[in-house]
């Protein structure tokens, strides 16, 4: 049993116009490689199963939390806390970060059938 992977040999899915998502599950923990070319903006929404952990590696956006938008950039972190309201939003170019999720969100994996957010 393998317990490493390269993101290079997993699939990736648009799961919004212009948001396309990578994804790996252990047991109790979600990683997710996202890449998003703008425009791209995600609805408002929010997770009542998992902490939501955002770390940017390449370009800017606007993350909207609750009422309070930020702009982060590449070495930012957001945390989003389980039941916040929240939302994301391309300013220009392509982004790319890793999201995590704990737990894991089955939501998030290849072959779910069902609601995305």
């Amino acid at each position: 049993m393998g317990y490493t992977v390269n993101w290079d040999d997993l699939p990736e899915v648009e799961i919004l116009p212009n948001n396309f998502r990578k994804s790996v599950a252990g047991l109790k923990t979600g990683v997710n490689h996202i890449r998003i070319v703008h425009p791209m903006q995600t609805p408002r929404h929010h997770h009542d199963d998992a902490e939501q952990t955002v770390l940017m590696l390449r370009g800017h956006m606007f993350v909207h939390i609750e009422d309070t938008r930020h702009e982060v950039g590449p070495g930012e972190i957001c945390i989003i806390p389980v039941g916040t309201p929240h939302s994301f939003e391309s300013i220009e170019g392509e982004v790319e970060l890793i999201e995590i999720f704990a737990p894991m969100r089955v939501q998030n994996l290849v072959g779910f059938v069902g609601k995305v957010f």
